[in-house]
């Protein structure tokens, strides 16, 4: 039964505490995922360059090197989801995090069935909008000359280029929208990119919608595509 739940995804945890890396497999793997180690930024390379990974737990505080600049390089070369696990509780971390793509944040010390939880209903998700996207192709959402498909974590224009996205700025650009260029307020959008489990702050928002013009510039397509409301929050351009 747990095999089905989980699809045996395949999760890497990286964290250079032992005992904590050790709970960790012990834990998921009797869940029923597969579980790979690294305690470095160097060991993970090793497990990621011979495996297909589903999912990456990371830790920031690495012996070798810089945790988020190992999230801003997962993310950037896979649509594979990342996890931060750190012991770091102040927002300025946590934005950080989320800014170099990072799609959950869970502080030291957390529970182990939280973290379950938390993998498992991001991946159901994750599955099922695949799934409902290979049913439907029709299903994108233009944004510009831009199609935003709620199965996908990308934009992709009607050459074949593609825009990456993290699960929260997808789930962002989305309910952009779907307002159909009306106003949304930051609480707004923050509540409506909150999971049952973690609320999103107005603080979140910003950094989303920063990086989110920041890969819609990068990419050739215009910035001002998200409109900022001075004061209130923002909007769709009524051109997109």
């Amino acid at each position: 039964m747990l095999m089905e739940q989980t699809g045996s995804a395949h999760i890497l945890v990286v964290e250079d505490d032992d005992s904590l890396r050790g709970v960790l497999r012990d834990f998921l793997s009797l869940m029923g995922y597969q579980i790979s180690e690294a305690r470095d930024i160097s060991s993970y390379r090793e497990q990621a360059s011979s495996q297909d990974i589903d999912l990456t737990l990371v830790d920031l505080n690495l012996p070798d090197g810089d945790g988020l600049a190992l999230v801003r390089e997962l993310t950037s070369q896979s649509d594979a989801p990342v996890f931060v696990v750190s012991g770091r509780c102040d927002e300025s971390s946590r934005l950080q995090a989320l800014e170099a793509g990072a799609d959950d944040y869970l502080i030291k010390p957390f529970n182990a069935r939280e973290l379950e939880y938390r993998i498992r209903n991001f991946l159901r998700r994750q599955r099922q909008r695949s799934g409902a996207e290979t049913k439907e192709e029709r299903g994108g959402i233009a944004v510009g000359n831009w199609q935003l498909f709620t199965g996908q974590y990308r934009l992709t224009s009607t050459n074949g280029e593609v825009i990456n996205l993290t699960r929260s700025e997808r789930d962002l650009l989305q309910v952009l929208v779907e307002a159909q260029g009306n106003l949304c307020t930051r609480r707004q959008l923050a509540r409506a990119i909150s999971s049952p489990t973690e609320t999103t702050s107005e603080e979140t928002v910003t950094v989303l919608i920063y990086r989110l013009r920041r890969k819609l510039e990068q990419s050739g397509l215009s910035s001002d595509v998200i409109e900022t409301v001075t004061g209130a929050g923002y909007r769709l351009s009524q051109g997109a």
